[in-house]
């Protein structure tokens, strides 16, 4: 007889859940909590529990009584404990210190409560990077539960098999990591048969269909519990719940039980059968940040969407900056910017929650270059225009750098004295490349908003005159552009072989729509583009696009990209060949994402990198700030040479 199959289940709590009042928690312990409690006790079911330690603060203050009854459990481990953090935070979009610190907190206050430390962890949101593994490492666990389906999709070599058992996963220092898998197909399919979508024979031909002869180990569950005989409010087509839902869970487990193919297990029981033979790199170029579930979920519904995503974004890499800047930080301190950064005030919060969070922070205010001394010449410059074709062009000992006047002031050339001058990135002209789909001008340092409701598209593509201004070694180039959603300032600092570009705007309110910003296209077209960024580690992530990529490419006519980089340093390295370009900016006053693409065209390659200050989803509410943004350009080489 063949071995049976071990299956195991994850649960996620989650009072911080964005639609859940303060309010409802006593009733999502009673209608959620209690009947996982019960069913783990009655059956002696080996189920696995996670939760944040802000979750269990919260049980614990409103019905203790679970929690004593949880601790019991695990004591006589029939149940076990996953780590979660203290709080739900969107790891590759957060500081690596940030992600160590939310670990290090959550163990603590796990040992404090529950008595228990546990070794096995679940990435939030199943959102990961290689860098944010380094930080579940370093805290000393030996595992993590990862969904399987999206890295699977994003990495065709990889073999169906290897979703059998767990395996290890590289982290960007190069160590290993043990994953325990989730599955996304598989948690939906046991949420149709709890919401009566499923009976349970369909469920259980599902699952022998899922199950093949050579499976070890398989996940029956690993999503949220606040779903059953509850409704968070998320979403308008949630179907009415029969208050059996509970009763139907524990009717299938029962089941499951009964059947000799497959063997309930805790999760971390299922590492003993981790395969020792594959080393995994579970990101790639096209999705250098994998996330949960569908394509509609993507690193941007938790960074530039919602009801003010970016406000409160920055907000908390600048309290991060004051964090760093201090000689000692409290637990007290470093607590509360992690509950700050916590996921769900980033999606479906309620009002009223949304405005007790922007009582809490502080007014919102752009950066503003200041004014500086009036100039038409400056003496390490030497600056020409050609009149005919409205380009102005600016030398010096270190740069080269040309502008196209009749388009906003783009970058039509930009050279370095560290590359000899040889020009990196600018505009690639109508035409350059042979096929009507990209007939078109690829310019750099421009804006595309497009505006939903409108339907329409914005740009700073327009005739325009500029001014100089001096500040000691550096040359100031200001203009300033009326568009359909209010007047554009826009200005450039050339200082040494630094350029910075800057995005200011006079509305300050944030449409609804897109806002993709600071295009850089790159003028070798001979080749695929390189880039490197941190995503929530403590070291760079290096991808070459050996294949098209685009991140802003919509997945519908409702969620506007697919992905994006963390860039959690505000700093993102992009070039081709031997030559590319640094660029930095602050994400404390912008917390805006970068995006890649790169795509061939009849030999020659398209390669782009630019800014998202705003994506669009199924959380983007109206409303919400537009912050100026600025960033920084400098010479960098190959990043394998870096």
């Amino acid at each position: 007889m063949d071995k049976p199959c071990k299956i195991y289940a994850v649960f996620h709590l989650n009072l911080a859940f964005s639609s859940l009042d303060e309010s409802t928690h006593c009733e999502v312990i009673n209608q959620c909590y209690w009947p996982l409690l019960n069913l783990i006790e009655k059956y002696q079911l080996p189920i696995g529990i996670e939760l944040t330690a802000y979750t269990l603060e919260r049980i614990n203050g409103i019905d203790p009584l679970w929690v004593n009854k949880f601790r019991k459990l695990l004591a006589e481990q029939i149940c076990e404990l996953i780590a979660s953090g203290d709080s739900q935070i969107i790891g590759p979009l957060i500081p690596f210190e940030v992600n160590q610190q939310n670990l290090r907190l959550g163990q603590q206050y796990y040992q404090q409560l529950l008595g228990v430390t546990p070794k096995l962890a679940y990435i939030n949101e199943q959102a990961v990077s290689a860098g944010l593994l380094d930080a579940y490492i370093d805290t000393g666990f030996d595992a993590v539960v990862l969904e399987w389906d999206n890295p699977y999709s994003h990495n065709p070599n990889w073999p169906s098999e290897l979703q059998n058992r767990p395996q290890h996963a590289i982290s960007a220092q190069g160590r290993k990591i043990k994953v325990v898998w989730n599955q996304a197909i598989a948690f939906q399919k046991f949420q149709r048969f709890a919401h009566g979508e499923m009976i349970e024979e369909d469920y259980l031909a599902y699952l022998a269909q899922a199950i093949t002869t050579n499976c070890q180990t398989f996940p029956i569950y690993g999503s949220d519990a606040e779903i059953f005989d509850y409704r968070p409010g998320r979403y308008k087509t949630e179907e009415r719940h029969s208050h059996q839902e509970w009763q139907r869970i524990e009717t299938l487990c029962c089941s499951l039980l009964a059947n000799p193919k497959y063997r309930w297990v805790l999760p971390v029981d299922t590492l003993e059968d981790c395969d020792k033979n594959n080393q995994l790199h579970i990101a790639v170029p096209a999705h250098p940040i994998s996330v949960k579930k569908q394509a509609k979920y993507n690193v941007t519904r938790w960074a530039l969407s919602g009801r003010d995503d970016l406000r409160l974004n920055s907000h908390c890499f600048a309290k991060y900056d004051e964090l760093i800047d201090q000689q000692q930080c409290s637990d007290a301190q470093w607590r509360a910017l992690c509950r700050l950064w916590a996921s769900d005030y980033r999606t479906h919060l309620t009002a009223k929650r949304y405005e007790q969070l922007i009582a809490s922070i502080p007014a919102a205010n752009s950066y503003t270059l200041p004014q500086y001394t009036a100039v038409n010449s400056h003496q390490l410059y030497q600056i020409s225009h050609d009149e005919q074709r409205n380009k102005l062009s600016i030398r010096s000992a270190n740069l080269h750098i040309t502008f196209n006047a009749n388009r906003g002031m783009t970058i039509e050339s930009l050279a370095f004295s560290d590359h000899s001058f040889i020009p990196v990135s600018g505009t690639l002209t109508h035409g350059h490349f042979d096929h009507i789909s990209f007939g078109a001008d690829f310019y750099s340092n421009h804006l595309v908003l497009e505006r939903f409701r409108q339907r329409d598209r914005v740009t700073d593509l327009a005739k325009t005159s500029w001014q100089f201004e001096a500040d000691n070694d550096a040359l100031i180039i200001r203009v300033s552009l009326g568009t359909a959603n209010g007047r554009l300032n826009k200005w450039y600092r050339l200082e040494g072989q630094t350029v910075q570009c800057g995005f200011a705007f006079e509305q300050n309110s944030r449409p609804e729509a897109s806002l993709r910003l600071g295009y850089i296209t790159l003028l070798n077209s001979e080749e695929p583009c390189w880039f490197a960024a941190h995503n929530g580690g403590a070291d760079r992530e290096h991808f070459i696009a050996a294949e098209d990529i685009d991140h802003g490419k919509p997945v519908s006519s409702i969620v506007s990209s697919n992905s994006a980089l963390g860039a959690t340093t505000g700093e993102v390295l992009f070039g081709n060949s031997n030559n590319g370009v640094r660029i930095c900016w602050q994400p404390s006053l912008c917390a805006a994402l970068p995006m890649v693409s790169s795509k061939k065209i009849n030999g020659k390659y398209l390669n782009r990198l630019w800014f998202s200050l705003i994506e669009a989803d199924e959380t983007l509410k109206p409303g919400g700030y537009l912050p100026s943004f600025s960033y920084t350009l400098s010479p960098t080489s190959n990043i394998a040479e870096d």
